[in-house]
């Protein structure tokens, strides 16, 4: 049970850290294709990527809280507290 409880802990920081990385991936895309249509440099990547990078820190940040809380109630209930 405690191999298959850290699998799936695990899985869901990787599955965040790939979220952060398509985030900032399609904010990029998105950026370049409006620079494109509009003509500008690279103000577009500029703010969809920082755009990207903080939506995908909180979800990073939200998901480490939700595992960190998972921890906390695992150590509670071996200690029967």
């Amino acid at each position: 049970m405690k191999s298959s409880n850290h699998r799936h802990d695990l899985i869901r920081g990787w599955s965040a850290s790939g979220d952060l990385f398509a985030s900032v991936l399609a904010g990029m895309l998105i950026g370049l294709g409006l620079d494109a249509v509009f003509g500008t440099s690279p103000a577009f990547v500029v703010v969809f990527i920082v755009v990207a990078a903080i939506g995908g820190f909180l979800r990073m940040y939200g998901e480490s809280e939700e595992l960190e809380e998972h921890a906390r109630e695992a150590i509670r209930i071996r200690d029967g507290v």
